[in-house]
């Protein structure tokens, strides 16, 4: 009997480092572009379950049944969001916003860059994707160009820009959410000081580059910074004190108000033919956010408002037409993301499998850093592990490990909250393999890596304090 037990120790061992080199073979397929996340990521969790012995009928139906449904909710959420970005195209919102704070910015070029940045946060704290890269870029671009600064700095801006609103992308969190069990004021938790601290990292290379000349116009972002997130912090102490978050009946009720006015502005635009947009209109891509932040909606009915309150401010005798246009290509622009949150829910049941976890547990426990040092300095050294959908990126392979991880209680989900958003500073700002870097580099005629040399400096400060801030909240002792 004991020679049995040591040899199915041997067994499981084997197959734990099995999976890890599926792991590492999927990695270097996608590195070498010989094979897309969207395929890697199914195809690793059936390889990985056949190695650790899963019977073909658990294959069948809970890793390839019940993992295409496992993140339904994401999905659901995701084409809500789509719609609404759609809808901010279509009726010309972004553009404007971009250009009525490009006139109200001067030509102070820290204050226009600092500017531009926060409005393409807010933009991608609603729009996403490669489409939506090149609509804000080719106007944000051009005013940085015009007024001085640099390519390779307009690009990080750009590029701090798409990485910061993410941080507020509520699809983003619904992923960790489901993924982590985690909850709303969770995510808001470390999000809003780390966001902070974000914020000041932007500044700090925008200063940098543009040279100290511009002191007080950085002295006084940080004044006008410290307190927007004073007023923040106020309204998180409230939201936390609430043990179940619904919707507030003030909100409600509001918004019923705010619905009717605004049924009796559209039919008094259609009567009159009015095209123009209005400065209102300019509120729709943080409309959703607001609801879910201050008046704790769920994310869907965010959406939908952010969606009628979209079309109704903007109403044309063609608004129904735009609307079905924007339901139809927003959808559309979404589905590669869910075939990838899809394959994502079959590489998380995989790992999740008693027979898998079983076995990568071990290997777990002894490389994963869970003291408050080790923490710290071991995830700022293999922070680069997030590129290229790697083992710390929630959208990659991250999404089965670290769930994992979190399964057997080698970090908490917090810790691996701070952990993801932390590194995955790098991988959103400075990856060579992103599309929009791809993109930003060509429209600047620039190279890849001069991007990657300008921002990973700052990059990996922020994910360095971010882990930091994780140890300094607790979620690591």
């Amino acid at each position: 009997m004991r020679d049995w037990l040591r040899a199915t120790r041997v067994d499981s061992s084997l197959i734990g480092i099995a999976c890890f080199l599926v792991f590492l073979v999927m990695a270097a397929l996608m590195y070498t572009r010989h094979l897309s996340t969207l395929l890697a990521l199914p195809i690793m969790a059936v390889a990985i379950a056949i190695i650790a012995q899963v019977s073909p009928a658990d294959i069948l139906s809970e890793i390839i049944n019940q993992g295409a449904l496992k993140y339904g909710d994401v999905v659901t959420t995701a084409m809500f969001g789509a719609v609404l970005a759609e809808l901010i195209n279509q009726q010309g919102i972004a553009k404007s916003l971009v250009r009525w704070v490009a006139e109200f910015g001067g030509d102070n070029p820290f204050l226009l860059g600092i500017l531009l940045t926060l409005v393409t946060a807010i933009l991608f704290s609603t729009l996403g994707g490669l489409g939506a890269v090149i609509m804000v870029g080719t106007i944000v671009l051009p005013v940085m160009l015009s007024l001085g600064i640099s390519a390779a700095t307009a690009a990080g801006l750009l590029l701090f820009g798409i990485s910061f609103g993410g941080m507020f992308n509520l699809t983003n969190w619904q992923l960790y959410i489901n993924t982590l069990g985690l909850t709303r004021q969770d995510m808001m938790a470390f999000l809003l000081p780390f966001s902070g601290i974000v914020a000041l990292g932007i500044m700090t290379f925008l200063f940098v580059q543009l040279g100290a000349r511009h002191i007080k116009s950085a002295l006084a972002t940080i004044f006008v910074l410290l307190i927007g997130y004073g007023v923040l912090y106020f309204q998180m102490s409230s939201f936390k004190e609430k043990e179940v978050l619904t919707a507030s009946p003030e909100s409600i009720w509001a918004a019923t108000v705010l619905l009717g006015a605004l049924i009796v502005y559209a039919l008094w635009r259609h009567l009159k033919r009015i095209a123009d947009l209005p400065s209102l209109a300019l509120l729709t891509p943080i409309i959703p956010l607001i609801l879910v932040l201050v008046c704790h909606w769920e994310f869907i009915p965010a959406f939908v408002a952010g969606i009628t309150f979209g079309v109704l401010i903007t109403w044309q005798h063609n608004s129904v037409n735009v609307l079905t246009k924007s339901i139809i290509e927003g959808i559309s622009a979404v589905v590669p993301a869910v075939v990838l949150i899809i394959g994502l829910g079959m590489l998380v049941k995989s790992v999740m499998h008693p027979n898998v976890s079983h076995a990568m547990a071990p290997l777990l426990q002894q490389a994963v850093p869970n003291h408050a040092l080790a923490y710290i300095v071991g995830f700022t050294i293999f922070a680069p592990l997030c590129l290229y959908r790697g083992p710390l990126n929630m959208w990659g392979m991250g999404a089965g490990l670290l769930s994992l991880i979190s399964k057997v209680n080698i970090l908490s989900s917090k810790a691996i909250l701070g952990m993801v958003w932390s590194v995955g500073q790098i991988q959103g700002i400075c990856d060579p393999a992103n599309t929009q870097n791809l993109w930003v580099a060509n429209y600047l005629a620039i190279d890849t890596q001069t991007i990657l040399k300008k921002t990973l400096p700052y990059a990996w400060t922020l994910s360095f304090l971010g882990l930091c801030l994780a140890v300094a909240f607790g979620y690591v002792s």
